[in-house]
C-alpha cells in the first residue's frame, strides 16, 4: 500500500475556489421573477397567458436549480475546509502520540 499525503492548504484552496463558484452561480442566477414576467405581459396579452404561466413555472424551476447548484458548491467549500482542519488535527494528535511513545522508551 502506498503512502497517503494530504496537503491541508491545497484542500483549503480548493474550498476557496468552490466558495467562489457558489457566489458566481448564485449571482448569475439572481433575477426578479415578478419583474421579468410583468415586463412581457403586455407583449403576449390575454392570448399568451397560458404560455406565460408555463414560462413562469420554467423560470421558477430554473431559479430553484441554480440555487441548489450554488448550495452544492457552498457545501463543497465547507466540507473542504472541515477536511483540511480534520487532517491537521489528526496529524497533530498522531505526532504528539508518537513523541510521547518515543520519550517513554
Amino acid at each position: 500500500m502506498g503512502d497517503f499525503v494530504a496537503t491541508p492548504d491545497a484542500i483549503r484552496a480548493y474550498g476557496n475556489v468552490a466558495a467562489d463558484m457558489a457566489t458566481g452561480v448564485a449571482t448569475a442566477g439572481a433575477f426578479d421573477q415578478t419583474a421579468t414576467i410583468a415586463a412581457v405581459v403586455p407583449v403576449f396579452g390575454l392570448l399568451g397567458q397560458e404560455f406565460l404561466l408555463s414560462f413562469a413555472r420554467a423560470q421558477a424551476n430554473h431559479a430553484s436549480s441554480v440555487a441548489e447548484l450554488a448550495g452544492v458548491h457552498a457545501a463543497t467549500a465547507l466540507t473542504a475546509h472541515d477536511a483540511a482542519a480534520a487532517y491537521e488535527s489528526t496529524e497533530h494528535t498522531s505526532v504528539s502520540t508518537f513523541r510521547a511513545a518515543e520519550h517513554s522508551v
